[in-house]
């Protein structure tokens, strides 16, 4: 896999992951047709949480591609869902891609391929989910897509073959901030913005995250006590999706943007895996996030892996199989 970079302002964004080069495995049903309804540009204004006339009919081993999620033509506002073979109602993975919060794609190309496989195999469904990239709308944009992904995948459960009490969020480095967020804000009404479909739960049964930035007022230090030299690049990514510099202007907003301040709030299980040579974003992150996670009272089951960033050693048989596979399976009973 490789790691992909982006000139943001006049920094250079080295927190990237998920640009893979590798083609994904195969998946049944790559041909079922998406839906291509849309209406009105912009952020989609407020509906009830009623199923879309638009979305296609659940059909066991289908993949629906480029699926709107609110009622816009964003092109941030997509996402894909892969069916099991199995007949539903499924248990859903929404896998959110990292990137710096300002690149990368839902395409589950390389590793992701191999864990949207695993998740199929053992009869979960897998959606992935495009939002808006920090270049063009500061935090919480992107937090408000993927909450619109999720009501917009519970509304439209029954159709789709779906259990709607049983969603599980996960991701990468940025991505697997935005699954933690998410998750540890759940049907909290200050957190779920107006995109989309409103109405349903946005509460998540359990999060995969990997390599997940968990504390934005803290990963630069955490870079510099791992003996990493990202510092000004780092800062140049926060500040574009904050607004201002975390550790000046923004850092209200930088605490107010980190997993790690939420961890008393909803109570959702979480497994943490995170390599120990991980200079983008370092080991601690996952190590504070378990460590308050615990203190209050939820579920965390952190994995230290002797591995980089965005390394291919996550996507092992070992680590899917044996790591992720059995924590769902475990948490979800």
């Amino acid at each position: 896999m490789r790691s992909a970079g982006l000139l943001a302002g006049a920094a250079v964004v080295a927190l990237t992951v998920g640009a893979c080069a590798s083609a994904p495995g195969p998946v049944p049903g790559v041909g079922a047709s998406p839906s291509t309804s849309t209406s009105a540009s912009g952020v989609a204004s407020a509906s009830a949480a009623t199923p879309s006339a638009s979305v296609p009919r659940g059909t066991p081993g289908a993949a629906y591609l480029d699926v709107a999620y609110a009622s816009d033509d964003s092109v941030s506002h997509r996402l894909d869902l892969y069916l099991p073979t199995t007949p539903g109602p499924s248990a859903t993975v929404l896998f959110l891609h990292g990137g710096s919060w300002a690149i990368g794609r839902k395409t589950m190309l390389g590793g992701y391929g191999a864990l949207r496989d695993a998740l199929l195999a053992r009869g979960y469904a897998v959606a992935s989910a495009e939002f808006r990239p920090s270049t063009s709308a500061r935090f919480p944009a992107q937090l408000d897509d993927v909450k619109a992904a999720i009501r917009f995948l519970r509304a439209n459960a029954g159709g789709l073959t779906l259990k709607p009490d049983t969603l599980v969020l996960a991701g990468d480095s940025s991505g697997a901030h935005l699954a933690q967020l998410a998750a540890l804000t759940g049907d909290d009404p200050a957190w779920e913005g107006t995109v989309g479909t409103t109405g349903a739960s946005t509460k998540a049964s359990a999060v995969v995250s990997f390599y997940g930035v968990s504390d934005l007022t803290r990963l630069t230090s955490d870079q510099d006590a791992a003996g990493c030299q990202f510092d000004a690049a780092t800062t140049g990514v926060l500040i574009t999706l904050l607004g201002g510099d975390p550790a000046g202007a923004a850092r209200e907003e930088a605490l107010r943007a980190s997993p790690v301040s939420h961890a008393g709030g909803a109570r959702t299980p979480m497994l943490l895996l995170h390599g120990t040579k991980d200079c983008l974003v370092p080991a601690a992150q996952s190590q504070r996030m378990a460590d308050a996670l615990r203190a209050a009272g939820t579920p965390a089951q952190l994995e230290l892996l002797p591995a980089g960033h965005d390394d291919g050693a996550f996507y092992t048989d070992q680590v899917l199989r044996g790591l992720v596979l059995p924590f769902l399976d475990r948490t979800l009973g």
